[in-house]
This record gives structure tokens, sequence and C-alpha cells, in this order.
């Protein structure tokens, strides 16, 4: 299912399937990346996964503890499809 959604000053030009419930997960993502993307001045900044991190179940990218990679590659992940 894909929601497509556009609104300027108030005015929706254009919309599918808007009213249709889907889970929050999409959601969040979104907003964890824009959220990211407010707060990082270089997406090619490395960061370097910490075991807590490393540790999280669900979907993941197989990162392990110690492992660099940069902020727009964990965008990048964050963004991919999940099942």
């Amino acid at each position: 299912m894909q929601l497509y959604m556009i609104e300027v000053r108030g005015s929706i030009l254009y919309g599918k399937n808007e009213n249709t419930r889907c889970k929050m997960a999409s959601t969040t993502k979104i907003m964890t990346a824009i959220v990211v993307m407010e707060n990082t001045e270089n997406l090619n900044e490395k960061v370097i996964i910490s075991p807590l991190s490393a540790g999280i179940g669900g979907s993941r990218l197989g990162l392990h503890k110690d492992d660099e990679i940069t902020v727009n590659n964990l965008l990048y992940g964050l963004l991919l499809c999940s099942r």
C-alpha cells in the first residue's frame, strides 16, 4: 500500500489512500529521517555502532559493535522497505 499526500499552504493538491489506516512504523521512520537530516551538517560523517545499537532486534542492517557507517548510509537503511 502506498500513501501520498501533498499539502501546500493548507490545500491538498493530490491524495491517494490518504485516509487509509497504516502502521505507525512508516511514520516513525520518516520522522526519524527528518530529525536526523535537520540536525546533521555532514551526511558523510562516520558513526561507530555501539554495543547497545548492535544488539537491538527486529529489522537490521547486520551491523556489529564498532562497525563504521556514514549517516547517509544509515538513513538509506532506515528508509528501506521493511517486512
